[in-house]
């Protein structure tokens, strides 16, 4: 196996949570990085063109509308990615966890375009997929604490790909009426 291989393969089950089983279980073993910085053109094509209001519909059974879900990835980017910073360099600090519905209820998603939405979520992104580039094999293999369980930086690399993967599967089914 490549080191490229190596750094970015699937960490295992004792490196996260098994609640964050969802959103690794859908990250590539692949060309990890290739999706990782793809995930930007990928929601603005699903999202970037949206007839007048659409995006401030709800769904049922779904309680946020499309750019509070935007919100709620942007909000997960900073979170996790600021994870996978200190995990990695070794910051020993004990990280929080975070209550989603809080985020949501006190930052007004719906006062801001989708395209700065979406345009906030690049910038994040791309600044991320730069920070894991240059992170070692070594810094990704280093596990702190988050959310009150052991996780390693690499882990927390890959909740973020699946993490967007699993909210653009269910964006997909609002879309095509299918919620």
């Amino acid at each position: 196996m490549s080191a490229e291989l190596e750094k970015f393969s699937i960490p295992g089950p004792d490196d996260y949570n098994q609640f964050y089983h969802r959103y690794i279980s859908l990250a590539p073993s692949e060309n990890f990085m290739q999706v990782f910085g793809d995930q930007v053109e990928m929601l603005q094509k699903l999202l970037g063109n949206l007839p007048e209001g659409v995006d401030q519909q709800l769904h049922a059974p779904y309680t946020w509308n499309l750019k509070q879900v935007v919100g709620h990835l942007i909000d997960c980017e900073r979170i996790f990615s600021t994870r996978l910073l200190r995990i990695g360099v070794g910051d020993p600090a004990i990280l929080p966890g975070m209550d989603q519905d809080v985020y949501v209820a006190n930052l007004d998603y719906d006062q801001v375009s989708m395209s700065d939405l979406l345009d906030e979520f690049s910038g994040l992104r791309k600044s991320n997929v730069l920070l894991a580039n240059r992170m070692s094999a070594e810094c990704l293999q280093r596990r702190g604490i988050a959310s009150d369980s052991p996780v390693s930086a690499k882990a927390n690399l890959f909740i973020l790909v699946g993490h967007v993967e699993y909210h653009a599967a269910i964006i997909r089914k609002r879309l095509s009426g299918a919620a």
